[in-house]
């Protein structure tokens, strides 16, 4: 979702787009008004990628006292850390061959201009070498995955990568090498990024999540303070119920005089149980319509949800429990906008006595607002968008 508004942008320049997607994917593209071209489906993405992410997050709840930075990792000898990145690349690497089987011959045939994609479609530098144009990144966070040195095309050293990347991008005469990107289009702002990103071309972020309705009630001011409360859309799904902690943090919010809107998957719904008084409960909600009427926000440490209530200048209540949801809490927490746990270390209580905190913090709130600030100081999406069209000349 955070490149619809970019990809909007070249849309409103007059520009032909296609979004390539895998199956599970695909009505969400549809439902942004953009067109889809379905590939990949000779392989499910999900179920191989779900066990890897609760792999990490079992970990991180077995040793909660781990404090070792995913981003500066020791020096691993080759033959230990070869075998390791086959099996956690292993879904990336065979989604990156599925995707390829559909895109090279449609990519022979339409001839693009540029190709953009998130690092972790490992097919879009092969399939921009193959079309003969260039190829920018599209940042969805904090770039931790460029931090780790471990990801093909973003960094990685070729000796490294998972034998079937390469013996794939060979397949296609398609020289492997760490970079290939021209641009690396961002919409964190710099305080929320890492130093070393090549490239950066940062962008404003955009709240986009997807359509919704408007209901009646959210267009009357709230008696109370309104706080939101969200694990996300694919959270629970990938590292299981154990990590979905809205209904312990519901039951201590009850405590406090406050509106709390906890805003759910249908399938989380079925997880909540009774719900307090002072709760109540929306399925499907984008993000971008409810926070505009909130005065905080608790959720999980995804960078969409972060982002978008950093875009409307909100103090955050994160609880992260996986990998790339703990970079993006300490990054939070490092410009005061924000009071951050690991969901390992922490219970409901303290959490809701951090969202008292940040509701009152004067501190916290003015960090918000200089975040917000920072953010909508980058381009927009249509300037980016006629930069990037420099690249296609």
């Amino acid at each position: 979702m955070p490149m619809v508004p970019l990809a909007w942008a070249f849309r409103a320049a007059g520009h032909d787009v296609r979004v390539a997607a895998q199956p599970h994917v695909v009505d969400t593209v549809k439902q942004s008004g953009l067109t889809v071209l379905p590939i990949g489906r000779d392989y499910d993405f999900m179920p191989e990628f779900q066990a890897v992410t609760n792999q990490m997050a079992q970990h991180n709840r077995d040793n909660p006292d781990d404090e070792t930075d995913s981003t500066a990792l020791p020096d691993i000898p080759i033959e230990v850390l070869k075998p390791a990145l086959e099996a956690k690349f292993g879904p990336f690497v065979k989604t990156a061959v599925a995707m390829a089987a559909d895109l090279v011959p449609f990519v022979q045939g339409w001839r693009p201009d540029l190709v953009i994609a998130n690092p972790f479609a490992m097919v879009g530098p092969l399939i921009a070498e193959i079309a003969g144009v260039p190829f920018a990144h599209h940042l969805t966070g904090p770039a931790f995955e460029r931090q780790m040195g471990l990801f093909p095309g973003n960094g990685a050293r070729p000796e490294i990568w998972a034998d079937g990347l390469k013996a794939l991008y060979e397949r296609y005469g398609v020289e492997v090498r760490a970079e290939y990107a021209a641009a690396v289009v961002d919409p964190c702002p710099a305080s929320l990024q890492f130093d070393n990103v090549p490239n950066r071309t940062p962008v404003r972020f955009v709240p986009y999540n997807g359509p919704g309705e408007i209901p009646e009630w959210l267009s009357t001011p709230a008696e109370r303070r309104r706080v939101c409360l969200t694990w996300g859309t694919t959270t629970s799904h990938l590292t299981g119920s154990e990590g979905f902690l809205v209904p312990q943090i519901l039951k201590s919010l009850a405590a406090y005089d406050v509106e709390v809107v906890t805003t759910v998957t249908t399938a989380d719904r079925a997880l909540l149980g009774e719900v307090p008084p002072n709760a109540r409960v929306v399925e499907q909600m984008p993000l971008h319509l409810l926070l505009p009427t909130c005065d905080a926000i608790v959720h999980q440490g995804g960078t969409g949800t972060m982002l978008t209530a950093a875009s409307l200048g909100l103090p955050q209540v994160l609880v992260a429990g996986i990998l790339d949801q703990l970079d993006t809490a300490k990054h939070v927490a490092r410009t005061g906008a924000g009071i951050t746990f690991n969901a390992a270390r922490t219970d409901a209580d303290e959490i809701a006595a951090a969202v008292l905190t940040a509701l009152g913090d004067g501190e916290v709130g003015a960090a918000a607002r200089d975040l917000q600030a920072e953010l909508l100081a980058q381009p927009t999406p249509a300037e980016v968008a006629a930069d990037l069209e420099r690249l296609m000349r």
